[in-house]
C-alpha cells in the first residue's frame, strides 16, 4: 500500500511515456529508409522524439546533430518524470543522473587533451546539467586546458578524483576516464541503501547495480586481458570494488587466468556462468545487456509502484536511443536491412 500510494503519480505518468517506445516492427521500417533526413522525419512522427527534432536547423539536418537532439529527448523525459517524482524519489534520480554527468565529463576531457574544442551543441543539454545535476554547463563548455577543466570541477563531488589523477605521473584520458567510472559505481554502491528511502527500493537497486557491476567486472577484465595484455595489478586497478553475486575468489581466478582456456573455465565457474550457461568469452559484452535488461524488466513487472519503474523507464529510453543511433549508423552506409537489423537486435 506506501509503494501504492508513493508511486501512483509517477508510475502513472511513466506508463503514459512507454507508449511512445519504438516496436520491433518500427524498427524494422527504420533501417529500409533510404538516407538519414528520411529517418529523421520518421523519428518526428514520434511523440518521444517530435519535439527534440524540430529544434534541428534544416540545414543542419546530419545524424550527428541528430544524435544530439534524440539524446536530449532522454533528459526532456527525465526532467518530466521529475516533476512528478516524490522528494526520496527525486535523489534517486539526482544521483541516477551522475552516469549523464560523467558521460559528459569524458567527452568533454577527451576534447580538451585532443587539443579540439567541444562541439558547441552540447549546450542544447545546458537546462538539463544547470539544474538536475552537480555540474554547470558554462564552465566546462569554455574549458580550454585539462586546468581549465578541474577548476570547473572545484564545486563537484568530481573535483578530487580529477585531481588527485592529475596530480600523478602520466595522467592521461583513459586514466582519467577511468577513475570517474569507478568513483561513479564506487559511491551509487556505496548510496544504494539510502538513496531509495526505504529497504524495498535499496534491494532493488542492490539486485540492479550488482548485476550491472558484476556483468562489468567479468567484461573488463576478459578486456583489458585480452586486448591490451594488461598486467594483473594493473586489471585489479580496473575492476569495480562492488561484488554482488560474483566472490573475491571469482575475480581472482579471473585475473589470474594464464589463458583463454584458462579465463573461459573460471567464467563458467562464478554465479553467472552457471545460472547463463550461453555465456562465453565471444558475447561478454551481448550478454551484459541482456541480462541486465532481463533482471530490470521482471523486477519492473513484480514491482510496479517502486523504484523500479523509474529506472526501468530511463534505462530502456537509454537502450532505445543506442539501438536509434545503431540504425541510423546503418541507413547512413546503406547497409541491406536484414543487416542492419542484426546489429539493432543485439543491442
Amino acid at each position: 500500500m506506501k509503494g501504492l500510494l508513493s508511486y501512483s503519480g509517477v508510475t502513472t505518468k511513466i506508463r503514459a511515456m512507454e507508449g511512445r517506445f519504438f516496436t520491433d516492427k518500427e524498427f524494422e521500417e527504420i533501417v529500409q529508409l533510404p538516407d538519414v533526413p528520411a529517418v529523421a522525419e520518421y523519428l518526428k512522427k514520434n511523440p518521444g522524439y517530435a519535439n527534440a527534432l524540430s529544434e534541428i536547423p534544416d540545414n543542419m539536418l546530419h545524424r550527428g546533430m541528430i544524435e544530439r537532439y534524440m539524446e536530449n529527448s532522454l533528459f526532456r523525459d527525465y526532467e518530466k518524470i521529475y516533476r512528478f517524482a516524490k522528494e526520496d524519489q527525486q535523489i534517486f534520480l539526482r544521483r541516477y543522473a551522475r552516469r549523464y554527468e560523467v558521460r559528459l565529463l569524458k567527452q568533454i576531457l577527451s576534447a580538451i587533451m585532443q587539443g579540439e574544442h567541444v562541439s558547441e551543441d552540447v549546450l542544447i543539454f545546458r537546462n538539463f546539467f544547470d539544474n538536475y545535476t552537480d555540474l554547470s554547463m558554462q564552465p566546462l563548455y569554455e574549458a580550454r586546458t585539462v586546468e581549465d577543466f578541474i577548476k570547473a570541477l572545484a564545486k563537484t563531488p568530481y573535483y578530487d578524483t580529477v585531481k588527485g589523477v592529475y596530480n600523478r605521473p602520466e595522467p592521461t584520458l583513459f586514466k582519467y576516464e577511468t577513475a570517474l567510472d569507478l568513483y561513479h559505481f564506487s559511491t551509487i554502491w556505496h548510496d544504494k541503501d539510502e538513496i531509495g528511502g526505504d529497504k524495498g527500493s535499496a534491494a532493488i537497486l542492490t539486485k540492479f547495480y550488482g548485476t550491472k557491476f558484476d556483468m562489468l567486472n567479468l567484461w573488463y577484465i576478459h578486456r583489458a586481458k585480452a586486448y591490451f595484455h594488461m598486467s594483473g595489478v594493473d586489471v585489479y586497478a580496473l575492476t569495480i570494488p562492488a561484488l554482488y553475486k560474483l566472490k573475491k575468489s571469482d575475480i581472482r581466478a579471473l585475473v589470474e587466468a594464464e589463458n583463454r582456456e584458462t579465463y573461459a573455465k573460471a567464467l563458467r565457474a562464478t554465479w553467472y556462468g552457471k545460472v547463463y550457461p550461453d555465456l562465453n568469452l565471444d558475447n561478454l559484452q551481448y550478454m551484459y545487456t541482456k541480462i541486465c535488461k532481463h533482471v530490470i524488466a521482471r523486477e519492473a513487472e513484480k514491482q510496479p509502484y517502486s523504484i523500479a519503474t523509474l529506472y526501468y523507464y530511463l534505462y530502456w529510453k537509454e537502450h532505445e536511443l543506442y539501438r536509434l543511433t545503431t540504425a541510423l549508423e546503418c541507413v547512413r552506409y546503406g547497409l541491406k536491412p536484414e543487416e542492419s537489423l542484426r546489429y539493432v537486435t543485439r543491442r
